[in-house]
């Protein structure tokens, strides 16, 4: 589903919803290796959109 790393990544900039929820969805509407590379592209994203904003936050506290 190509909007899943989206929602991964909304979810980490937002705090509006959890990785968890974003995962659970994922796994209540795909299974087998469609749910899993799905799971894998939001987790990314998340992780991504997470150490990006750690870094930015480390540049501006450092300003």
């Amino acid at each position: 589903m190509p909007n899943v790393p989206l929602l991964g990544g909304f979810a980490a900039a937002s705090g509006l919803i959890r990785l968890d929820s974003v995962i659970k969805a994922i796994n209540d509407k795909f299974s087998g290796k469609v749910a899993a590379g799905n799971v894998a592209a939001a987790t990314e994203a998340f992780n991504i959109v997470r150490r990006d904003l750690a870094e930015a936050m480390e540049v501006t506290q450092h300003a």
